[in-house]
């Protein structure tokens, strides 16, 4: 529990064999400093005069505290998302309660409770932080692990509470409060708190925030095009056609919003369809009052032949007009079609939406995310928005008001389809699970699958697990354990490779591993990579 600080041996003695005399209790430290010296080596322990140092070891339990002492300092300086990341780092160390040889004694029991209350705490502060950062299904995976630690506690009920409304499942969250007023009449025989109350009326008048995003990641230069665009031909005789240009879905609506925004006085309004614009025509602003008049048409998706005439039909029923600005929002084809027609007055300036760079992209989601995504997320991203801003933006929101949007040890990352939507499972109950039906080969395949974090064959598991008998028997008792890992549900196949079945697991995994063992792995990793290169 003091891990690389010195401990009195009299200390030691008197918790470990209080009942014997000093010298028989002096001999039993000598036996058990030997001992522990012969699994951990012989620097493992360290004699002084006031005492004996465990060096150089990782501790789960010292881990764990220091774990928690991060959490803690982030909670205070609103570091939500490292609080969220230490405390799931915490719970995957915590496998089991803490035990000892002598388990009912009193300074073990201290320790425990003391674990236990940490446990809880880091819990709550992380499923509120995960609240805060809108990641709503980490929040119910902390809550729900809370209250099963205590189900007394209030303030984890009001963060499943508030989770549940987060992602509008309303109906979830009044039976979390129900359960909530159950246990505790049933435990304590008292009524909810006024703050359980005050939440409970509030559910049912919540509306959803409306939250807003730098949605112009990476569009800098387009934003500055169309705004000097806009002012130079509001100082023109009014004959100039700015087109915001792009595949739909690439954000021209609000590129064209944000630099509107940058050039003083402008104000942008609708055009009239052109039917109503001949019955009653509009009447002209005065140029004289400094205001610039940005008339907006589109978006125009149509075919280049049909969108061009839908558009000279409107630019017919309006005549230039000074400190007039007309915008058409269409595509790149229709735009160039109208820049070759010499039928009306009107020049047109053609400023572009291009799709995102992976790089802006990344940017915007972490900006919306309020997290760092991982490579997984962005890949789905990438194939789904085809790096339209407009779209990515929808979709991003989609997530995170769906409680798609998980916190991993890479990064944010989507729930997994083989996951419940109630709530994740808890880490530590998992790992026990597995850890007590799993051979010890399993458990060690599991971690190199983890670190490698990408699909692998049975010959490169066998590679990465760095055993000196590398044949072919070998090979297929590997590849026998990966087919069982597969049926239990743990990993799925594509074609001969293996990867895990979901994220989560995954994370597990890897978050267990002692730094030793895993600084070990990704060495070979590396060496491996580097033999393959040296091969090309």
């Amino acid at each position: 529990m003091r891990s690389d600080q010195i401990v009195s041996s009299a200390s030691i003695i008197a918790k470990l064999w209080p009942d014997v005399p000093d010298a028989k209790g002096a001999a039993s430290l000598h036996t058990a400093t030997a001992q522990i010296r012969k699994v951990l080596g012989k620097n493992s322990i360290m004699r002084h005069l006031s005492g004996v140092q465990l060096q150089g070891c990782w501790v789960d339990v010292v881990a764990h505290r220091q774990l928690a002492t991060e959490v803690a300092q982030a909670m205070r300086s609103r570091d939500y998302s490292t609080v969220v990341a230490s405390a799931k780092q915490a719970e995957a160390l915590y496998v089991d309660d803490f035990h000892a040889h002598d388990d009912e004694s009193e300074w073990a029991s201290d320790i425990r409770d003391e674990l236990r209350t940490r446990r809880k705490l880091m819990l709550v502060d992380a499923a509120d932080s995960a609240i805060e950062l809108g990641w709503m299904r980490d929040a119910i995976e902390m809550s729900t692990l809370a209250i099963s630690l205590d189900a007394c506690f209030e303030r984890a009920h009001r963060s499943l509470m508030r989770a549940y409304a987060g992602i509008g499942e309303t109906d979830s969250a009044l039976r979390s409060y129900e359960r909530c007023r159950r246990n505790l009449a049933s435990n304590l025989g008292a009524p909810p708190s006024p703050q359980t109350e005050a939440l409970r009326k509030q559910l049912t008048t919540l509306q959803p925030e409306q939250t807003s995003f730098s949605t112009y990641v990476g569009r800098e230069r387009s934003i500055t095009a169309l705004s000097e665009a806009i002012r130079d031909s509001a100082r023109g005789d009014g004959t100039a056609l700015v087109c915001v240009v792009g595949a739909p879905g690439s954000g021209r609506e609000s590129l064209l919003r944000v630099a509107t925004e940058r050039v003083p006085g402008s104000h942008l309004r609708p055009v009239r369809p052109p039917k109503i614009a001949r019955q009653a025509p509009a009447t002209e602003i005065s140029h004289n009052n400094g205001l610039i008049d940005v008339a907006v048409k589109g978006p125009v998706d149509l075919p280049p032949t049909r969108g061009r005439a839908a558009i000279a039909e409107l630019l017919a029923t309006i005549p230039p007009q000074p400190r007039r600005v007309l915008v058409v929002i269409t595509t790149p084809d229709v735009a160039a079609l109208l820049a070759e027609s010499t039928e009306s007055p009107y020049v047109p300036v053609i400023i572009e939406s291009p799709p995102m760079s992976n790089g802006d992209l990344a940017q915007l989601a972490q900006s919306i995310l309020a997290g760092l995504p991982a490579p997984d997320l962005l890949e789905t991203l990438e194939s789904r928005s085809e790096g339209l801003a407009g779209a990515a933006v929808e979709i991003l929101r989609a997530w995170v008001s769906t409680g798609q949007v998980i916190s991993t040890i890479r990064g944010l990352g989507l729930v997994s389809d083989s996951l419940t939507s109630t709530a994740l499972p808890a880490a530590s109950a998992t790992f026990r699970v597995l850890s007590e039906h799993l051979e010890p080969m399993d458990i060690e395949i599991c971690q190199v699958m983890a670190v490698l974090d990408r699909p692998a064959t049975a010959a490169q598991v066998m590679e990465t697990l760095g055993s000196e008998r590398r044949t072919e028997a070998r090979r297929l008792e590997i590849e026998a354990r990966l087919d069982h890992l597969t049926a239990r549900g743990i990993f799925r196949t594509t074609g001969d490779t293996f990867t895990f079945r979901d994220r989560t697991t995954q994370d597990l995994f890897e978050l267990w591993l002692r730094p030793s063992l895993q600084a070990k792995i990704t060495q070979r990793i590396d060496e491996q990579a580097e033999q393959g290169a040296m091969a090309q």
